[in-house]
């Protein structure tokens, strides 16, 4: 099947290292755009020797993954697009399938392929409960969503972002990715909106995917610093956690408290990733 003229596919590079490399030798077949959110210079002149990535565009910033998905959205001009991390593992026939898929439900807004190195089933709204365990993935989450289930493998609420196929106009009527988000938790907003127009995301058990998590950006302290922080602040968001919460203030105590006492037993690192915690508290109370 030959999707160059209704699919494109979406990466979105910080401070990345090779693994992107792999990740490109399996989508020769595929139209590419690559968002560079800056850090990249080491890798952007080996990837401007790739035919298949059709542009490079930057705004000379990071904008999150969000965001900068958006903002390679409004390059596009498919009617599907595949947003892969570049530490996803993704073969043509799985692209494939999750096309046929999206294809043929006209209210699927995602089709995703099912991870296997994810050890974690695909849930339900964090606000609904705990993620559904592997084994019975099938049986719970169809029942779930079963008023919004077209015909397919499992609908579900929640899909991993690491590798999402989107119909574009979808996306577009829900709003796209929120511009709260600058890391964690866009994907989960972004189905629950989809939910709310009664449109479905569906998992594809036909269409699988290697997760290398973690891989896609350098281990340095930029990236350490970048994913602590957000991955604190963004639940915040999601969840519209009051600022007159009490139980905010007492989890700054708590980080506060860890912070000082990680200090006391020269854990500097252990110390310093919940002083990240608790300015990232911090930023929601005084910048929301």
């Amino acid at each position: 099947m030959n999707l160059n003229k209704n699919l494109t596919i979406i990466i979105v590079l910080y401070n990345g290292s090779n693994v992107i490399f792999k990740c490109l030798s399996y989508l020769i077949n595929f139209n590419i755009i690559i968002v560079d959110n800056g850090k990249n210079k080491h890798l952007l002149s080996n990837l401007k020797k790739y035919k298949n990535i059709k542009k490079i565009i930057t705004k000379d910033k990071n904008l999150g993954f969000g965001c900068g998905v958006n903002f390679a959205f409004n390059h596009i001009r498919t009617d599907y697009f595949l947003v892969l991390n570049p530490d996803i593992i993704i073969d043509e026939s799985s692209i494939n399938e999750l096309y046929k898929i999206s294809m043929e439900n006209n209210n699927c807004a995602i089709s995703a392929p099912y991870i296997v190195t994810d050890k974690d089933g695909y849930g339900i709204f964090p606000e609904k409960g705990k993620n559904i365990p592997r084994d019975i993935i099938h049986e719970k989450s169809c029942e779930l969503l079963d008023n919004l289930r077209p015909s397919g493998d499992i609908c579900v609420n929640v899909a991993k972002g690491c590798a999402l196929l989107i119909n574009s106009n979808h996306f577009r009527n829900v709003g796209m990715f929120s511009n709260e988000y600058f890391l964690f938790w866009e994907e989960v907003d972004l189905c629950r909106k989809i939910s709310h127009q009664k449109l479905s995301v569906i998992v594809s058990s036909k269409a699988v995917a290697k997760h290398n998590e973690g891989t896609s950006g350098k281990n340095n302290f930029i990236n350490f610093l970048i994913r602590t922080f957000y991955y604190e602040k963004s639940p915040l968001y999601y969840f519209k956690v009051s600022k007159k919460s009490k139980n905010i203030y007492v989890k700054m105590l708590k980080y506060l408290f860890r912070s000082v006492s990680y200090l006391f037993i020269l854990n500097f690192k252990k110390s310093f990733k919940n002083l990240i915690k608790l300015f990232a508290i911090s930023s929601y109370l005084i910048f929301g």
